[in-house]
């Protein structure tokens, strides 16, 4: 038996904001050169056949992403049962990327809808077996959060120069698919290759595939349900309504995307541990953690809602470039799911399933699922990718009541000591100021990128010392944190 060390929460947070600001950063950098290049129509052709894909991707890899992360969590103190857990996962993998490819390849040779871009969707074609093989689920479930986040840092720096370095041209879509397909290739060898340090060879004879069965279908559903209204809007609209219009719509939907994944960054790196709490009856600390998460949630989630209210016009003429100013409407339309979705991931990964109650997120989901799949499918054809907006917004609403209702004696009994007025008094006074901050900056014709980041900045500031006014706890315990480093550094002790 060996047992692998825990880090703390903080550090894991760290490394995990440090990915999510490369995120955020890094698209703010290359989206508007790309769509700028390739257009509303060229990036509508690479996100539908990258969303097609991602489809065969959610079904092969059934729910073992998720799954997996807890299973690894409960048994990586224990290096055969580790081995054994990862090995038996792999093999499913097998199974079912075979089968997806069968399937996906029949779609792209005998449906005529697929025969004007057969290249495109062959060469995303390996985004299946290289996601379901990346192993992210084993590195979260270990919490090596180190390795994630360096070779994370190394695939997007990568992803920056390709871009600048071949995209030059409306025609060099292609080649756009190929830099994300085949930056995906080296983050899966990497994982891989690195695989090695944790697991050894288990014998067939020790594997056991069925034990996992019932409880990754039943994940699986429900992560099939999710992917509907955030990846099946995409794909509708290029049925209903044509590359174009899914361009405008990839512009307004990856902004906002971008800020959810970093409000529920926090998911991944705390699962392990409420599972561990849980694990152990360790009651407090469960409850101190999801004290902590939820505040972190909305923490960053109203602000960032106020301020792409305020400045949705400047932020998508910068992210995208003219030709797409119909996604101002969308993208103001459809900020508010950065809280939905945060407060759907506190209640339905952190709550329901840290607690093995799965069952109820699936139900949540699969409703959500079906209320968008109705509603794209009235309104797409009739009002295009708002249509999809409106879909979104209903959906992930009916989700997150589902949940909470399910789970009302999950959340009951975790005790939650979240004073919720703050941040909305400290996001509302933040959006007033920038609102009227902008107002004069437009009225002196002040550059559109300087006026966007003097608005974010003085605004975050702004918001800042709200929180510390207003006594909140995050802000209050990093500010302490803070003020004694700058202590005992003064006073020379390390």
């Amino acid at each position: 038996m060996s047992t692998l060390t825990s880090p703390s929460l903080k550090k894991n947070a760290l490394l995990s904001d440090i990915r999510l600001a490369l995120s955020f950063l890094l698209p703010l950098v290359t989206f508007p050169y790309v769509s700028r290049i390739l257009g509303t129509d060229g990036v509508g052709k690479v996100e539908f056949a990258n969303s097609f894909a991602q489809y065969f991707v959610l079904f092969t890899a059934l729910g073992i992403p998720t799954y997996g992360i807890r299973e690894v969590s409960r048994v990586r103190d224990d290096s055969f049962l580790l081995s054994k857990t990862v090995a038996e996962l792999s093999l499913i993998l097998v199974f079912t990327v075979f089968a997806g490819y069968v399937v996906y390849f029949a779609c792209i040779f005998f449906i005529p809808f697929f025969n004007s871009e057969p290249r495109l969707f062959l060469i995303v074609a390996p985004t299946i077996i290289l996601s379901d093989f990346s192993f992210e689920w084993f590195y979260q479930g270990i919490e090596n959060q180190r390795y994630i986040t360096v070779r994370y840092i190394f695939i997007k720096l990568a992803q920056l120069v390709l871009i600048f370095a071949f995209i030059k041209q409306t025609a060099d879509y292609l080649k756009y698919a190929l830099i994300l397909v085949g930056l995906n290739a080296v983050s899966s060898v990497f994982n891989i290759a690195h695989l090695r340090k944790y697991v050894h060879f288990v014998p067939y004879k020790c594997l056991e595939l069925k034990k996992h069965l019932r409880p990754i279908l039943v994940i699986f559903a429900s992560v099939v349900a999710v992917s509907i209204y955030t990846q099946l809007d995409t794909v509708m609209i290029g049925f209903f309504r044509g590359n174009g219009e899914v361009g405008i719509y990839t512009a307004a939907n990856r902004v906002v995307r971008i800020v959810i994944a970093l409000v529920t960054s926090l998911s991944s790196v705390i699962i392990p541990k409420l599972v561990s709490a849980l694990k152990n009856n360790h009651l407090d600390e469960y409850k101190n953690l999801l004290d902590k998460s939820l505040s972190f949630v909305l923490l960053l989630a109203l602000p960032c809602i106020f301020g792409i209210l305020v400045c949705a016009d400047d932020i998508i003429l910068l992210f995208a470039g003219s030709g797409f100013e119909s996604a101002i409407f969308s993208i103001r339309l459809l900020c508010p799911i950065i809280l939905i979705v945060g407060l759907a991931s506190f209640v339905g990964l952190q709550v329901l399933y840290a607690n093995k109650k799965e069952k109820y997120y699936t139900v949540a989901v699969s409703v959500a699922a079906t209320v968008n799949f109705v509603s794209n499918f009235i309104m797409i054809p009739k009002i295009g990718q708002v249509g999809a907006v409106f879909g979104t917004l209903i959906a992930e609403t009916v989700g997150l009541c589902i949940m909470s209702f399910l789970g009302r004696v999950f959340l009951m009994e975790a005790e939650l000591k979240v004073h919720v007025w703050k941040y909305f008094l400290g996001a509302g006074v933040m959006g007033i100021a920038v609102f009227l901050l902008k107002r004069f900056f437009v009225s002196v014709e002040f550059p559109m990128a300087a006026r966007l980041s003097v608005c974010v900045l003085a605004g975050a500031v702004l918001y800042a010392l709200m929180m510390i006014l207003l006594r909140e706890s995050l802000c209050i315990n990093l500010l302490r944190q803070v003020m004694n480093k700058i202590e005992l550094k003064s006073r020379g002790i390390k």
